[in-house]
């Protein structure tokens, strides 16, 4: 009888220690790749900050708020996913809180990729007004704009989860690891993040590809004007 229990408890710690094993592998594909990622986005935000030609130019400052977005971006994904490794449960509360905050920083990147791209076209397509249109005060402007988007969207999210019956719940304990999919409860909630997902993919593809097309004629136009002049 002895004998079977401390095989037992061989076989139990085993198991633990493999599970464990399992865990740090898991668990370090990703995170020192996120580490590193994190050291150079840091690196770069420190540079855009410490130098003056970076911080009055519109460009780097919407690179600036890129990096902000993507690095909170990055950080809370990679949190989430130890999370779930560790196989922690949260409560829909604080599990909320996460995904919400972890949409928030997703949407701002393609949209300041829009502005970003609005302000190249401006910049080669009507180089005499670029002065005036593309100021820091109305790239300061922009910036809000964006954040206030995503703001409302995550507004929206949350709108969509309060009308939940949380109250017919034993538990606010969730059963699974924490999500952004755990959080879509209800058809609704899912029909708008699809909806809000689509709508913001092809505006944004819109803009930059229409913004790519004319650089590229104006760029063409300038060549030719340049060779003709030559002749």
């Amino acid at each position: 009888m002895l004998s079977a229990n401390l095989s037992l408890n061989n076989v139990t710690a085993g198991a633990q220690y493999q599970g464990l094993l399992e865990r740090l592998l898991f668990s370090s594909v990703t995170s020192v790749p996120c580490c590193i990622f994190f050291f150079i986005n840091v690196t770069m935000l420190f540079t855009l900050r410490s130098k003056a030609v970076f911080r009055e130019s519109s460009r780097y400052i919407l690179l600036y708020n890129l990096l902000v977005a993507d690095t909170m971006q990055m950080t809370l994904s990679q949190l989430m996913y130890l999370l779930a490794v560790c196989r922690t449960r949260l409560s829909y509360p604080v599990c909320g809180l996460l995904v919400m905050l972890v949409k928030l920083t997703n949407e701002v990147s393609p949209l300041t990729l829009v502005v970003m791209s609005l302000e190249r076209y401006v910049a080669v397509c009507q180089p005499l007004r670029h002065a005036t249109i593309i100021t820091i005060t109305n790239t300061a402007l922009a910036i809000i704009v964006v954040w206030a988007i995503s703001s409302l969207n995550v507004l929206v999210r949350v709108l969509l989860l309060l009308d939940f019956p949380f109250e017919n719940l034993d538990t606010l304990q969730m059963k699974d690891f924490c999500s952004d999919i755990a959080m879509l409860i209800g058809l609704v909630s899912d029909d708008y993040d699809k909806a809000y997902t689509c709508f913001v993919f092809v505006s944004a593809t819109v803009v930059i590809t229409s913004t790519y097309i004319g650089v590229m004629v104006a760029a063409r136009s300038a060549s030719t004007d340049k060779a003709s002049a030559h002749v």
